[in-house]
């Protein structure tokens, strides 16, 4: 997204969640989001699942939660966990601790001297991330319980795109919102023409979508501050509120015409986008395997991409580095807006700091099949209520040790203009700039 934490992600206290059954609504029910402990009665308990008939729920959706066996003699202590504030902060002597809560509550003054990168290591959850991985993925008991393991259900899944065991060059999830049907058309369209003038690459591409708000239309609650979301964002919200099962009998018709639509059951708003974040890790782990698959990319539905630059791209970059990393344009320390007016607000209590650790910008990344799993699992144990989702990648990746690379071919929004004097070629950029 843009610069300056522009995207925010958030489960808000005004929306509830629908249920439903696979391409009908059935009813609309409240869901709480709370951490669960998946273990679904399923003898493999391990991630990515073995095959997706491990865990095959689809009467009331499939079940996307991480599966995890928790070692009951040697689970962590869950209490608060606290931190030397003379490890946080330079030329500090106090010999007190504190709690990431707590460190909302510290003086302002203070933060001209914090510690980067130490201060990042207290997002929750601080656990040894990597072990942890090493162990699900091996179907391993765990000692620490996630605090963001949300219960989140595929109800709708391409059975052309990683179904099957299907093999793909490139896979490109595209992050739209419910109520964008012309521009999903658009851009069904552009990679119509785009296969057709580049044959040589399979590629694979889906929509990822999550059921419509039922009631709330463009009002939010960000921490204690009631949010009214401008733009069309907030305009198709409120003019679709409480039209749900229109909105939904549309978006049936589009899923069996198209085949090419994955939907969870999270509401699709602006302010929930970390849980189509979630959602998209989480599907190309289990359906797509890293080993069918040599290249992901995520994309927002305004951008579109150039088929003859990825194989450029992959042919260009070592396989082991594209396998691990992720690329992208990186946002260097970019700073969070702090005004409640501002539908970018983000609260000391989420984020105490104000420089946020370097992140590759969501509208499109690069993902190396190799870090896909590794991802899939530590999002659920980062927290994500309240965070960007571009930022929220940032975190996990930092926290995994996964690199991020700066892609220069890649353009945000009017990066294309702005900085791109010498006009060089994209490989990624808003759709205007590919007419």
């Amino acid at each position: 997204m843009r610069c300056r934490l522009k995207n925010y992600c958030q489960y808000t206290a005004l929306s509830s969640s629908i249920i439903l059954a696979i391409y009908y609504v059935t009813s609309f029910k409240p869901q709480n989001y709370a951490p669960v402990v998946n273990i679904s009665g399923n003898p493999i308990c391990k991630w990515p699942p073995t095959t997706v008939k491990d865990r095959h729920q689809w009467k009331s959706g499939f079940d996307i939660s991480i599966c995890i066996l928790p070692n009951f003699n040697e689970v962590m202590s869950s209490g608060v966990k606290r931190y030397r504030v003379k490890g946080l902060f330079w030329g500090s002597h106090s010999k007190h601790s504190v709690s990431f809560e707590e460190l909302a509550e510290l003086p302002r003054s203070m933060w001209t001297k914090v510690k980067y990168p130490e201060v990042y290591k207290t997002y929750p959850q601080d656990v040894p991330l990597r072990q942890i991985v090493k162990d699900i993925k091996a179907g391993k008991p765990v000692s620490f319980i996630p605090k963001y393991n949300f219960p989140i259900r595929l109800l709708v899944t391409s059975k052309s795109v990683c179904h099957a065991g299907s093999k793909h060059d490139l896979v490109l999830v595209i992050k739209s919102s419910v109520f964008r049907w012309d521009i999903r058309n658009s851009f069904r369209e552009f990679m119509r023409l785009e296969n057709k003038r580049y044959p040589s690459l399979n590629v694979g591409y889906v929509f990822s979508v999550g059921i419509p708000r039922q009631h709330g239309g463009r009002l939010f609650n960000r921490d204690g501050h009631v949010m009214n979301l401008t733009g069309p964002d907030g305009d198709q919200l409120e003019a679709f509120d409480g039209r749900a099962a229109e909105v939904m009998e549309k978006l049936n018709e589009e899923i069996a015409i198209h085949d090419d639509i994955v939907m969870a059951d999270y509401e699709d708003t602006y302010y929930n986008l970390t849980f189509k974040t979630v959602t998209n890790y989480r599907w190309m782990s289990a359906f797509c395997g890293a080993e069918n698959v040599k290249l992901f990319m995520t994309m927002d539905d305004d951008h579109r991409v150039n088929l003859s630059m990825v194989d450029a791209f992959m042919k260009r970059i070592p396989e082991k580095k594209r396998r691990y990393s992720t690329f992208g344009y990186i946002a260097n320390y970019d700073l969070a807006y702090r005004s409640p007016l501002k539908k970018w607000f983000l609260s000391y209590s989420e984020f105490p700091w104000d420089k946020m650790y370097p992140y590759l910008r969501g509208f499109a990344q690069i993902i190396g099949p190799g870090v896909v799993d590794d991802m899939a699992i530590g999002t659920a144990y980062t927290r994500y209520n309240y965070a960007p989702e571009d930022v929220f990648l940032g975190m996990v990746a930092y926290k995994l040790g996964i690199p991020i690379f700066n892609e220069n071919s890649m353009f945000d929004h009017d990066l294309y203009v702005e900085t791109n004097k010498e006009g060089r070629p994209a490989m990624v950029a808003l759709s205007k700039h590919f007419l």
